[in-house]
């Protein structure tokens, strides 16, 4: 009898238990929903007076709706807007003031395993995971850009608001990014736009000696994006660059695109037209580009990139000029390689740059004959080392050395070596260079249209140059070896006229030679010519006709 009163009286107490661990987790689950419907009142409010007060009255937050969940320990914001007040920032406005305004429009904002509860009391933020959806966001440059040296004097965590620090979050994805660059707060003075980015964050942690980690790169173990038909329409209408998938990891240090294309909105012609003026149509697609062994810890560090080996591959440049508009007052010197670089808003610095399988195509419409004619250059390969706009690196050595092979109008090997002085604020250059035999007549299809000639027989043995150049000109050694060769220069309408048939005849009796050498152990003639460059037009250009003005010597052909 006494073993049975003992288990009824367990049973009861095992149910007292049962009942009151019941009651408590019902109450609790109440009091979790009462709470839900409390902060779902008071979150809203107090969220945007905590932005409001945290950046001193510079952003304002808005958004349309919010739903809290205490048991889940979600939040979701519907239609969020975060204005920044220009007139604030201003008022605001010292020395460690940021240099950046950033607008921000998102369709949602999803964030879950929230510890609401641990914010409200202790102010550390902790989360699973953040979830940005199709934001909008321009950023606007309210000062110009802070020197390198000064990166280090404010530390990233020490411009975080205080909400922020000490935040912990698993994950944050950003999907679908839209962003613009805009002056201030004019928004008729924007850049192009860049949309479909997205990429995720990995194990944020925002300490104060997150910066002194080696695995930690602004504050996360990890920036992966995996990004699919990335745009960016130019702001001035003309172009639009469209990436089809863009993969990257910091931890990694790597950047893979595939499918990247420069695609002009208008036929050469009309381009053209809606310039006005001479000058470059650019039509490119590279089929990868590779980076690797990208040093972003010292970019953060430092503000200074490092990047290890750059690989372009299965590549197709397109080039046309129309030469019969007028010329253009636009300097293109700044589009000079090695000139363009140092208007990099960062220190950069690059070892190696290969070039693989690329063809590269120069088309032009001269107002001599009417006609087109492109020189253009295939199966490319090419090898470039120490590309830099860094000073730092300058003081080692300011010279990026590279070494080409390619073929000619698809057939004669074509041999470079190009060197260009990084540091030179004049772009000085030099390259020299060995084009292989050709019977003469090949070289007709760009002759007829360029400089109106033809050579109607012979046989070039070989051509060598070597070019001294700046963004003023150059001065240029070319030898042409060649046999039997007979010029005749052109009309307009391509034939050989009454007076240019004189001119044909001097150039071939006075001029060109029948053979060079002339005879057996003679020196052969050279070329030495001196092209000056017009400031409007490219730089490939001027390495293009700083050549072919020698080649033009060396064939007897007058300029027209």
């Amino acid at each position: 009898m006494s073993n049975t009163h003992e288990d009824t009286n367990r049973n009861i107490n095992w149910k007292k238990i049962s009942y009151w661990t019941l009651g408590v987790l019902g109450f609790l689950l109440i009091l979790l929903i009462i709470g839900g419907f409390i902060l779902q009142n008071k979150l809203p409010e107090q969220l945007k007076s905590t932005i409001r007060k945290e950046t001193k009255g510079v952003y304002e937050l808005q958004f349309a709706d919010m739903e809290v969940s205490l048991i889940r320990g979600s939040m979701h914001l519907d239609s969020i807007a975060l204005t920044p007040d220009t007139g604030a920032y201003s008022k605001n406005h010292n020395a460690e003031s940021a240099k950046n305004l950033f607008q921000l429009k998102a369709h949602s904002l999803d964030i879950s395993g929230l510890k609401l509860l641990k914010y409200l009391f202790s102010k550390k933020l902790q989360v699973t995971s953040i979830a940005l959806n199709n934001p909008d966001l321009i950023i606007m440059k309210m000062r110009d850009t802070i020197p390198v040296d000064s990166l280090a004097d404010v530390s990233l965590y020490h411009q975080m608001p205080e909400f922020l620090k000490d935040a912990k979050v698993k994950i944050l994805r950003v999907n679908e990014l839209s962003v613009v660059n805009q002056d201030k707060g004019d928004t008729s003075r924007r850049g192009g736009q860049w949309s479909g980015l997205s990429f995720a964050m990995e194990s944020i942690s925002i300490d104060s000696l997150s910066h002194r980690d080696s695995t930690k790169l602004w504050f996360c173990s990890d920036i992966q994006s995996n990004s699919k038909n990335i745009h960016f329409a130019s702001a001035d209408g003309m172009y639009d660059f469209t990436i089809a998938e863009l993969k990257a990891s910091v931890k990694d240090r790597l950047v893979d695109i595939t499918d990247f294309k420069v695609v002009p909105r208008y036929p050469e012609i009309e381009f053209s037209q809606r310039l006005g003026v001479q000058g470059d149509r650019y039509d490119m697609v590279f089929g990868k580009i590779g980076a690797s062994d990208i040093d972003f810890k010292s970019f953060e560090e430092s503000g200074r990139l490092r990047l290890s080996i750059l690989n372009l591959e299965n590549a197709e440049l397109r080039i046309f000029n129309n030469k019969t508009l007028p010329g253009s007052s636009e300097p293109k010197t700044d589009n000079f390689p090695h000139i363009a670089i140092k208007k990099l808003a960062i220190p950069l610095t690059l070892d190696t740059l290969l070039m693989k399988n690329v063809s590269i195509y120069y088309k032009e419409l001269s107002p001599q004959s009417g006609k087109s004619g492109t020189a253009f250059f295939t199966s490319l390969y090419g090898t470039l080392h120490n590309i830099t706009n860094d000073s730092i690196q300058w003081k080692e050595d300011p010279w990026c050395r590279a070494k080409f092979e390619t073929k000619f109008l698809g057939n004669a090997k074509l041999l470079v070596d190009l060197n260009l002085n990084m540091a030179d604020k004049d772009g000085e250059f030099n390259y020299k260079g060995s084009l292989g035999p050709a019977k003469g007549k090949f070289y007709n299809q760009i002759l007829e249209p360029m400089a109106m000639a033809r050579i109607e027989d012979g046989n070039i043995k070989s051509i060598n140059f070597s070019v001294n150049a700046n963004r003023f000109g150059s001065t240029a050694e070319v030898v042409m070896l060649y046999d039997d060769l007979k010029v005749s220069v052109l009309g307009k309408d391509g034939k050989v006229v009454k007076k240019k048939g004189l001119l044909s005849f001097l150039a071939n009796t006075f001029i060109v030679k029948n053979s060079n050498p002339r005879k057996k152990g003679e020196p052969p003639i050279e070329a030495n010519v001196k092209f000056t460059h017009s400031p409007e037009r490219s730089f490939f250009n001027l390495m293009w006709k700083s050549v072919f003005t020698g080649l033009k010597v060396n064939l007897g052909i007058p300029d027209l």
